[in-house]
């Protein structure tokens, strides 16, 4: 869920004092390579190709040097996962990844043409699609992941007297960004619990910052993504009140690849099929236990995620077909909690493989 990123203090660890500005260069050594919005991108797997495409003057693409514009996160293991083991090449491209700060920096690469395809959240995708009001067109060219649990959570400090979503109400709350996946789970959670969700003071802070303020007291709840959760849970000890992608939102769609219409599904066919059937093998593998590790190695080797860390990291799910249904739900939340101001259907944006 894409498909999700940004005091002098002291916090206490293990019976240790480790201070705040420690604790921030650590979240900032996992997350160099991405600064704000959300979470926001693996490695190999069997070491080996495919190359059952190449040879033909049918498979030969129409453009074989893409870019692939991406925000760093769990959602993407499986795209390096297919560079590093050559299944794009085998496909006959030549991949160069970009990494984005932002969902809509991504959205904005490929709709000016700087990237031929990109990983964006499904919120940040369906608003720039309702922007653009039909004179740009993206087309989501396969699903990227999806949520499980455990993949995040509102946590809280360890000390902190709040331990229930009905707790929340009227507190400050921290969120990469609003009208996203990370708001959208929380108001989602506070409302299954009757709580009122419409007093919240929401924070926009990018994880590397979030930590260190709830620890001071600046905020009294936050949002984590994976990799945080996990890093928050080991360095600081903190609470979770709960897990936002259960229950109702369990297995909603995160984030996905998308393309320009005009600029690369229409003009590049081959392309796109390429790229399709290069991610397909990935998202396959990663759903094996091999496969698993290889993720997580791949965030060790591509996010600045430790080592110590990785194994016991929680990933999405890596769907391998783009499904309409599961994929409306959505756009269905956006208009839930007032983000779009119509329904929106998003079976035209799909361009099948």
């Amino acid at each position: 869920m894409p498909h999700l990123v940004r005091s002098e203090m002291m916090v206490r660890h293990g019976g240790s004092a480790v201070s705040g500005r420690r604790l921030r260069r650590l979240f900032l050594a996992v997350t160099s390579t991405v600064t704000v919005l959300t979470l926001t991108s693996g490695c190999g797997l069997l070491g080996g190709s495919d190359s059952s495409n190449q040879g033909s003057a049918d498979s030969k693409v129409e453009k074989s040097k893409i870019k692939i514009a991406i925000i760093p996160s769990t959602d993407v293991g499986p795209l390096w996962v297919a560079k590093k083991n050559g299944y794009f090449t085998a496909e006959g491209l030549d991949v160069e990844i970009v990494n984005k700060p932002s969902g809509p920096d991504v959205v904005s690469a490929v709709i000016g043409g700087d990237a031929d395809f990109g990983f964006a959240t499904y919120p940040v995708m369906v608003q720039a699609q309702l922007k653009g009001k039909g004179q740009t067109n993206l087309k989501i060219v396969a699903d990227a992941s999806a949520a499980k649990p455990d993949t995040t959570a509102v946590v809280v400090r360890k000390d902190s007297p709040l331990k229930s979503a009905a707790d929340l109400q009227g507190k400050k709350i921290a969120v990469t960004a609003r009208g996203t996946m990370a708001d959208m789970g929380v108001m989602a959670g506070m409302r299954a619990a009757k709580a009122d969700y419409s007093t919240i003071d929401w924070k926009q802070i990018g994880f590397a910052d979030m930590l260190p303020k709830l620890q001071s007291g600046e905020i009294d709840a936050a949002f984590f993504a994976e990799p945080f959760v996990t890093i928050a849970q080991a360095q600081a000890g903190v609470s979770t009140v709960f897990q936002p992608m259960t229950g109702p939102l369990d297995g909603i769609a995160l984030g996905g690849y998308m393309a320009s219409e005009e600029k690369t599904t229409k003009v590049h066919p081959k392309t796109v099929a390429a790229f399709q059937r290069a991610i397909k093998k990935a998202q396959e593998e990663a759903a094996t236990p091999a496969g698993e590790n290889a993720v997580k190695q791949a965030l060790v080797d591509n996010a600045n995620v430790k080592p110590d860390i990785a194994p016991v990291l929680h990933l999405p799910s890596y769907p391998v077909t783009t499904d309409p249904t599961r994929l409306q739900r959505v756009p269905d939340l956006l208009l839930e909690f007032n983000v779009i101001p119509q329904r929106f259907d998003i079976k035209p944006m799909i361009l099948t493989n």
